[in-house]
């Protein structure tokens, strides 16, 4: 069935990723290559999902034909936000790799629902403005700063909340163990979730 791994990594530039494949032998190997020497240059690689499925070759290329614009010359680096990737895999039939999740139709459930719920957040329906300051609820000396409909700046780099949640959560050597990192659920304004705030518009 010609079976082989099909996964993709975060690199240490936001909204850049790889996306690669590997026959099963050979992924913990080649993982732990590419997060100790980087890729092309391009260091900080991390795992972010990886799934086994059957005619990988041919799934990789798909990838790479349905994101050719995002795509990076001719390196397997794409400028491409992880989680949309990550769903487009997801939709395969196969094995997910990592991270280990035993309900795949739960995780592609769970991804469609923190992706709608990240489309329709916006701080203006919320009432923040431009240079408005939020709260990591988890560390309340981490704050971002709103840039514009739904992004924010944290540490002079502009960020959707998710990504960010995610890498706060990584810099604290921790794991949200839902796999979700809905942004709005982990910042808060004024003493309030964001996702608790009402809507004023």
């Amino acid at each position: 069935m010609n079976e082989g791994i099909v996964y993709i990594m975060t690199t240490v530039m936001e909204g850049l990723i790889k996306i690669g494949i590997a026959e099963e032998k050979q992924y913990n190997e080649r993982m732990r290559f590419l997060e100790s020497n980087g890729y092309r240059q391009i260091n900080g690689l991390k795992r972010y999902f990886a799934i086994k499925v059957s005619d990988y070759k041919a799934k990789e290329k798909l990838l790479q034909d349905v994101f050719s614009i995002q795509k990076l010359g001719d390196t397997e680096l794409f400028s491409l936000e992880p989680e949309l990737a990550r769903r487009l895999l997801t939709a395969f039939e196969g094995t997910i790799i990592y991270p280990e999740i035993k309900d795949k139709e739960k995780e592609f459930a769970k991804l469609a629902e923190t992706s709608e719920q990240n489309n329709r957040f916006s701080f203006t329906k919320k009432g923040l403005k431009n240079g408005d300051i939020i709260t990591f609820i988890k560390d309340k000396n981490i704050t971002a700063i709103v840039e514009g409909e739904n992004k924010v700046k944290y540490n002079g780099d502009i960020w959707k909340l998710s990504p960010l949640v995610r890498k706060l959560f990584e810099d604290r050597g921790e794991v949200n163990k839902s796999g979700a990192y809905q942004g709005a659920a982990y910042f808060e304004y004024k003493g309030k979730k964001l996702k608790d705030l009402p809507d004023i518009c």
